[in-house]
């Protein structure tokens, strides 16, 4: 940046940038879905669940053992899980139309993949259903927040 700002100025031109960041993505934001259905005609899975169903699962389930990896029949009660399975969803749509964009993907899904299913992730208390056990599906309480005090933002 060739510009210099005193000090003080510094959170305006800040606060500028950031309102020019925001316009910019919504403009992609906006020709995304378009650009999309232009290129491809249609999405290849109409919703998260159909993808869900129709690629993530035959493709990925057989990593889910229950101990190291768990899964939870009941996937869509749990806001984590269907926050990453539609940000994978979607990303997916987008990458199977770049030739090389599986790769990237691919990366992506690795860390979600430890993020989802992992140890910690939000199915972790969950199980599917074997033959001497029923099937648990048990959401965790999100954690709570105090309000900040009333000039906190100013």
């Amino acid at each position: 940046m060739t510009d210099s700002y005193r000090l003080d100025e510094l959170p305006s031109v800040v606060a500028a940038l950031q309102t020019q960041v925001a316009e910019l993505t919504q403009r992609l934001d906006d020709q995304a879905p378009s650009a999309l259905t232009q290129q491809a005609g249609t999405l290849r899975f109409s919703s998260v669940e159909d993808w869900v169903d129709g690629m993530f699962l035959p493709m990925f389930g057989w990593r889910v053992d229950g101990q190291r990896w768990h899964w939870c029949p009941q996937w869509w009660r749990h806001a984590e899980a269907i926050w990453r399975l539609e940000t994978l969803w979607r990303s997916w749509e987008a990458s199977r139309l770049i030739a090389t964009g599986m790769s990237n993907w691919s990366v992506e899904l690795d860390r979600q993949l430890r993020e989802l299913l992992g140890e910690d992730g939000p199915f972790r208390q969950c199980r599917a259903a074997e033959d001497d056990r029923d099937a648990r599906h048990a959401e965790l309480p999100p954690a709570s927040a105090d309000p900040a005090p009333v000039d906190w933002w100013d």
